[in-house]
């Protein structure tokens, strides 16, 4: 077989995603769902740039960070890639997930990565109102569908009042995916200081800053 033919590596059924696929092809690994990629592969094409993009010019530091939709670590090892030394919170429902990532994906190799296993609803309404994030990604995909509180405002205020620099990403590829996203951009500008849209494939990745977003002292 050739080295760029694809190759199923493992298959598993998730009692919260369905049927998950990890695939070997042109020389990477990556973690799906039916044809869509959860971590690996065009997940780090979408993110990479983007996280790149606003580490160089926009927000050149950051020590803390809080990943919802966490699924095999792609995006959180972008993020210790480019701020080295910041510590991960990384959320992910679905446990096969968090395992597959270990075993194929090197996610035990991440630096200060804190996983946890839960909703990430439920997490995000128990953050402490004195702690903040410097930056919050959101990435909560099951299949093509995100859960229906991310659009909702009481979910979006407290991501607000949680962290300096927030960014979600939303599919963008039909009529439905970007009237979806259209009202969450909406919704977003009436909550945060400063909102900023960037097209990366199929992907819509909307940037939201607070208040106040400089560096404390």
């Amino acid at each position: 077989m050739s080295l760029f033919s694809p190759k199923i590596l493992e298959t598993v059924n998730s009692k919260y995603s369905g049927e998950v696929k990890v695939v070997s092809t042109w020389g990477y690994k990556y973690i799906a769902t039916g044809v869509l990629t959860q971590s690996g592969g065009l997940v780090r094409d979408v993110w990479e740039p983007v996280l790149r993009q606003v580490a160089k010019k926009s927000f050149p530091w950051a020590e803390s960070g809080l990943i919802l939709g966490l699924a095999g670590g792609t995006i959180a090892g972008i993020v210790a890639g480019l701020y080295p030394g910041i510590h991960i919170t990384g959320v992910e429902i679905d446990p096969e997930m968090i395992r597959l990532g270990r075993k194929y994906l090197g996610m035990d190799k991440i630096p200060n990565l804190d996983i946890e296993i839960k909703d990430a609803k439920d997490y995000v309404f128990h953050i402490p109102l004195h702690s903040h994030f410097d930056l919050i990604l959101v990435d909560m995909y099951i299949g093509d569908q995100l859960p229906s509180f991310v659009y909702s405002p009481k979910f979006l205020k407290k991501l607000s009042q949680s962290g300096r620099l927030v960014i979600f990403n939303h599919l963008y590829y039909d009529d439905c995916k970007r009237r979806l996203a259209g009202q969450l951009v909406d919704r977003l500008g009436q909550i945060f200081g400063e909102v900023r849209l960037m097209r990366k494939l199929t992907n819509l990745l909307i940037i939201c800053e607070a208040d106040g977003i400089r560096k404390p002292g």
